[in-house]
């Protein structure tokens, strides 16, 4: 048995399409790796054997074998490494740590080419080292339905260096995870408020599970017997709570693929023209709705509510108002050199 699961690690390791292994070549591996002796009839014999539990060990040329098939393929390897680098709430140190295993799930050849395009320089990463610890908690949590506490912090500066603030600790029951704009959310409701509430994942500390169950969400939200975590995001703008409210907006054409991607397309939309359409949707009236609209610029526009658009005229307004009046504060000073 021994014998069969290092020939199986030898060609998982050293193996693919492009670079099969003789006979004697894995049992030179084997000797050198494992000190582990073997004939080459056994070898063959081994094969046979771990094709049989359903290993699809192929067969290149006359005595060469490679492993076919694995767990993943490189392609999803890839997916799954640039989406661990591209994550934001994953620390450099566990982002390089999760890289190399999944690497490992791959021939060394296929491994190297990977590596050499994954690169960790210069990418936003945030730095809380219990991030891992901090998923797994919540995991627990809300798999047991139980609340959780954690101590929350912000940032500011101080003497031109951003420092940590912590806030208020927190008591929520926890009812989905949520991975959007490269962040990782905790949605849940606080205790001392009847509605949904999101956190950073990043930002947390001293997360524990209490003993206390959770608040069923139904008492929060319109979900029952399931929270629809895909119905809630796409209602929410910017992990943004607000209450909902239905909204009709004036877009032009080329945004059609962008307010799709949002809203999916099972609302209403509707041609005005040869140049624009209107859509009418729910979402959360917050200020991540009214920071999403204006993104957009003169490309859409707010036919109701009109507290919305009026909302979202006030907000240009005092844009404007302050790109006119930074005389008053000291724009000239030097940037510190201190990191």
């Amino acid at each position: 048995m021994k014998k069969i699961i290092c020939i199986l690690n030898i060609l998982k390791k050293y193996s693919d399409e492009n670079h099969a292994l003789t006979a004697s070549e894995i049992i030179e591996k084997m000797n050198i790796l494992y000190s582990v002796n073997a004939e080459r009839k056994s070898v063959y014999r081994d094969i046979e054997v771990l094709a049989e539990c359903g290993y699809n060990v192929a067969k290149a040329g006359r005595n060469g074998f490679y492993l076919a098939e694995r767990n993943f393929e490189p392609a999803e390897i890839r997916l799954l490494n640039d989406a661990v680098l591209s994550a934001r709430f994953i620390p450099p140190k566990i982002t390089r740590e999760l890289s190399e295993k999944l690497r490992t799930e791959l021939s060394i050849y296929q491994a190297k080419q990977i590596e050499s395009q994954t690169y960790f320089d210069h990418r936003v990463k945030y730095n809380n080292e219990q991030i891992m610890y901090i998923i797994d908690t919540i995991h627990k949590a809300i798999c047991e339905r139980r609340k959780i506490t954690f101590d929350y912090f912000r940032k500011k500066i101080e003497n031109s260096q951003v420092c940590r603030v912590m806030t208020r600790s927190h008591i929520v029951s926890p009812y989905a995870l949520v991975w959007s704009d490269e962040k990782y959310y905790l949605v849940g409701n606080y205790e001392k408020y009847n509605n949904i509430s999101h956190y950073r994942l990043d930002r947390m500390e001293n997360v524990a599970v209490t003993n206390e169950p959770a608040r069923y969400f139904e008492e929060v939200s319109e979900y029952k017997n399931m929270f629809d975590i895909g119905d809630y995001v796409s209602r929410v703008f910017q992990m943004y709570s607000g209450e909902e409210e239905e909204i009709i907006l004036l877009c032009k054409n080329e945004l059609l693929e962008k307010m799709i991607d949002k809203f999916g397309d099972n609302v209403r939309y509707i041609s005005c023209g040869s140049d624009y359409f209107r859509l009418k949707a729910k979402c959360c009236r917050s200020e991540g709705l009214v920071e999403w609209l204006m993104m957009f610029g003169n490309r859409c526009a707010v036919i109701s509510p009109e507290s919305l658009r009026n909302d979202i005229v006030e907000r240009a307004k005092s844009i404007i108002s302050f790109q006119n009046n930074m005389s008053e504060f000291d724009i000239n000073s030097n940037f510190s050199n201190k990191k």
